[in-house]
């Protein structure tokens, strides 16, 4: 039911003011896509087509400004004719405003589940049946077109189908190109697609945009001869349709038999840079006899990278199960990289973990090391496993929760890093923001990179002495960090056990942020809750009190938050007490100068 945003709407749903289904279990709605333009689309793959088609599925494209009315069917709805076809499996958005269905399950005469890729028009829609002459469909049964698409920044699109079969290749995949302005139909083939060759290939599991328009396909089931699953990953061009299939002389490619190149699960295979080049991931790896060292390829986003995975050409693990990039890559904003490397060992130190820089516009290559990474130095210390957070000046911020201080087990650090240059040695506080108790954990609960290019550390569970988990908020220096052991001296604390502070963190859009904690005790009154707002220049420090909070009066408090940047000030509403409350900051003191209004 679409609804006037100025005047809302009335009365019972019906399909006079709503879009509706004609048969019990239609289900609507899957999926609502809002397109760029303000139109929105309505996928509904349960949707029976009258008695023919039993989930047939359909999509919908409707006004932004009028919405869309009445009973689905063929003429308001793109639709599927058969049992099962469930048109509409899912949608991809395209960035000039058009959109991707994509209806795996779509069967076409003598092939079932060959799959369709249809495109749309954002400002108009598509009617009727899906078909040969409307979408990029499957040539036989189980191709299963379109398993999913990917957007490209240049308004184009890639259709993957992993499971299309090449001739007697079954399940080779295929990786296909689309036309965003004008959609691409036909059959997948040869002639218009990047294609697997053999069985099981699976060409087409991963696809990945770049900025710069570009598409890397990765293929970790890619037999290199008789090694098998030694995986690859190919760069192709987004300007026009990519055919051919996987070989060193084009791809990047493993050695050893489940090297399974762009494969690094649950994290992203491809990690695309800010300047258009990209980082391949392939954390099983193995170097040599060593079994699951991992490596983390640079890529150029022009003309990609070839030939085997090597010390040479990447950054690589040197024990067995390092597994280098496990903990995942993270894109700086000034287009170069880090790695994050949770069970690498440092020696005899198992898990030791590290986090490495890497140069974005050339790549790094090597052993990781204490040479070139920050690194544990206590068995599991696993730095870098908490992943890292990148800030907008460049910089970045280790997350290592599980770090040993000494005989404190897990009490946690976070390291800053300098985007041009990375940082190396032993993470110690000396260089690092660490925890003061065992379990602290810092770096694993919130953190937020604040718009001026500082950040803040939320850690609920820090223990305030004999206080448990009375929790702190840390601000943190984004040109060089804040050291040392948390504490009262450089934190926002809590002054009771559970008061959780730093559980709730808000970065605004000035560089400011707000910490709001419903835990927050008032003396003797439990959960009275606090809200504070500090500038992104400063440190808050010492306990949160009524001179540098709005605090609640009311136990078992709630309350919501809103900020005014052009007066500095936070709005708390406190509904327990039915009361608002203004917090605003004196600039030129730093203080909470004007009080309470």
């Amino acid at each position: 039911t679409w609804v006037n945003g100025n005047s809302g709407l009335s009365g019972v749903v019906s399909s006079a003011n709503s879009l509706v289904g004609s048969r019990a279990d239609d289900s609507l709605t899957n999926q609502v896509l809002v397109l760029t333009n303000g139109n929105y689309v309505v996928a509904n793959r349960n949707w029976d087509n009258g008695a023919i088609g039993v989930d047939a599925g359909a999509v919908t494209w409707a006004s932004g400004s009028s919405g869309i009315s009445g009973v689905i069917s063929p003429a308001n709805s793109l639709v599927g004719v058969k049992n099962g076809d469930q048109v509409g499996r899912s949608l991809t958005l395209l960035t000039n405003g058009n959109y991707v269905v994509c209806s795996p399950l779509w069967d076409r005469d003598g092939a079932a589940d060959a799959g369709a890729a249809t495109w749309a028009k954002g400002n108009s829609g598509l009617t009727g049946a899906v078909s040969l002459a409307n979408s990029l469909i499957g040539s036989s049964a189980q191709d299963q077109v379109c398993s999913f698409a990917v957007a490209l920044s240049n308004g184009h699109y890639v259709v993957a189908s992993p499971d299309w079969n090449n001739g007697s290749a079954s399940a080779a995949g295929a990786a296909t190109w689309g036309n965003g302005e004008f959609g691409t139909s036909g059959e997948v083939s040869i002639g218009n697609s990047f294609v697997g060759v053999s069985n099981d290939e699976h060409t087409g599991a991963f696809v990945s945009a770049l900025t710069n328009g570009n598409y890397v396909v990765t293929s970790p089931d890619w037999d290199n001869g008789a090694v098998a699953n030694a995986g690859a990953a190919t760069l192709l061009n987004g300007n026009g349709p990519a055919t051919g299939s996987v070989s060193p002389a084009i791809s990047l490619v493993g050695s050893t038999a489940q090297d399974r190149v762009g494969q690094s699960l649950p994290q992203a295979s491809v990690v695309a840079l800010a300047n258009g080049h990209y980082v391949v991931l392939s954390e099983r790896w193995d170097n040599g006899a060593t079994a699951d060292a991992g490596a983390v390829t640079w890529g150029s986003g022009v003309s990609g990278v070839t030939g085997t995975i090597s010390p040479a050409n990447s950054l690589v693990g040197t024990s067995s199960g390092d597994r280098i990039g496990s903990s995942g890559v993270v894109a700086l904003t000034n287009g170069n990289y880090v790695v994050t490397s949770g069970s690498w060992d440092n020696g005899a130190v198992v898990n030791a973990g590290a986090a490495t820089w890497g140069n974005g516009s050339a790549g790094s290559a090597g052993p990781v090391s204490i040479a070139n990474s920050p690194v544990g130095s206590s068995s599991d210390d696993a730095v870098g496993s908490g992943g890292v957070l990148a800030l907008t000046n460049g910089h970045y911020v280790v997350l290592s929760a599980a770090w040993d201080n000494g005989a404190l087990d897990r009490a946690g650090a976070v390291t800053w890093g300098n985007g041009s240059t990375g940082i190396t040695g032993v993470v110690s506080p000396a260089n690092s923001l660490v925890g003061s108790s065992t379990d602290d954990q810092l770096g694993a609960f919130r953190k937020v990179a604040l718009a001026n290019g500082n950040y803040v550390i939320g850690n609920p569970v820090w223990d305030n002495g004999a206080l448990s988990n009375a929790g702190a908020a840390t601000w943190g220096n984004g040109s060089g960090g804040t050291v040392g052991a948390l504490s009262a001296a450089n934190s926002l604390v809590g002054s009771s056990a559970d008061d959780l502070i730093g559980n709730a963190l808000t970065a605004f859009a000035d560089g400011s942020y707000a910490t709001y904690n419903g835990t927050w005790d008032n003396g003797g009154m439990l959960n009275a809750g606090a809200a504070t707002l500090g500038l992104g220049g400063q440190p808050l420090t010492g306990p949160v009190t009524p001179s540098n909070s709005v605090i609640g009066g009311v136990t078992g408090s709630s309350g919501t938050i809103d900020y005014d940047p052009a007066r500095l000030r936070l709005a708390v509403g406190r509904p327990g007490a039915n009361i608002v409350s203004l917090l605003t900051v004196d600039l030129p003191d730093a203080l909470f100068g004007d009080g309470f209004e």
